[in-house]
């Protein structure tokens, strides 16, 4: 049997296994040090694949590291839960272990919310701030959102999934601006690579668990404003116009809420733009 999340050939070089405390985790580094370190965080239900087209790019750039968050991919899935800040925690022990001492850190959806927290929480890890259709802010939840916070409903619908591959397939649609007007080795990967999550059972439960707790953590008001206010590092905001999944609206409702923050919108993209527009992308974060 083909084994779960198998490593795409271009970022087969980069590949190493970190052991970051109690925790080991699937790492693409580029190693060599350099100037500056640009740090990848994905979203959630994602891996750090979803950086494949943009990782080379910007290895002409700085070094590049881009890990499987805990609880995903490749990386080890303890049972525990799923918050951001062990998602920060652990990123800000990884940068530690890889001794880089401050980094530009990219984070898609989740992966911004993750990235704004460890700027929080260590500002001194942190170069500047990359934010790429995210993070979420507080806004109506759709029926099926609401259903996947529910205790044991979630769990059904996430392995419901197994009933059809077409059907998993199907489900990325949201997140895209046009899945079907991506190359046919595109769809083929991603087609493969929903149906690999689907199976996962570490992979349901890590996703459930974070997409609860910051649920939680919405209705709790956050981010906070006075929070996001008091960040120093230059934050760079850039959206895809067509996310569904994360509206615009989102984008300019944080801009106002950082003084120190720019906004990038990249016209005909979804919410992901390192798959939709990878070279547009790679423009905005290197600064060109």
């Amino acid at each position: 049997m083909t084994p779960l999340f198998t490593v795409p050939k271009n970022l087969e070089p980069f590949q190493h296994r970190v052991q970051v405390g109690q925790v080991g985790l699937h790492v693409y580094d580029t190693v060599q040090p350099q100037n500056r370190t640009f740090v990848l965080i994905h979203g959630l239900g994602d891996e750090a694949d979803s950086w494949r087209k943009v990782f080379e790019p910007l290895s002409g750039f700085g070094r590049v590291v881009a890990p499987d968050l805990p609880g995903f991919g490749r990386s080890d899935h303890p049972r525990r839960a799923y918050t951001l800040e062990f998602y920060a925690e652990t990123m800000a022990a990884l940068l530690q272990t890889l001794k880089v001492s401050r980094a530009i850190l990219v984070g898609n959806s989740m992966g911004a919310a993750v990235a704004l927290r460890l700027t929080l929480r260590r500002p001194d890890l942190s170069e500047r701030l990359v934010l790429v259709d995210g993070p979420p802010v507080r806004g109506k939840l759709s029926k099926a959102q609401m259903m996947f916070a529910l205790p044991g409903q979630g769990e059904k619908l996430y392995k419901g999934f197994r009933a059809s591959q077409d059907a998993a397939y199907d489900s990325l649609r949201p997140y895209y601006g046009d899945l079907d007007s991506l190359s046919e080795a595109d769809r083929a990967f991603l087609r493969e690579r929903v149906w690999d999550r689907v199976w996962s059972d570490d992979q349901c439960r890590a996703y459930l668990s974070t997409f609860r707790w910051m649920l939680l953590e919405g209705l709790r008001g956050h981010p906070r404003q006075s929070d996001l206010a008091s960040i120093q590092q230059p934050v760079h905001l850039i959206w895809g116009d067509s996310d569904r999944a994360i509206p615009l609206e989102a984008a300019q409702l944080l801009q106002g809420w950082m003084p120190r923050s720019q906004l990038s919108i990249i016209p005909n993209c979804g919410h992901l733009p390192q798959q939709e527009r990878p070279e547009e992308l790679v423009r905005l974060v290197v600064g060109r």
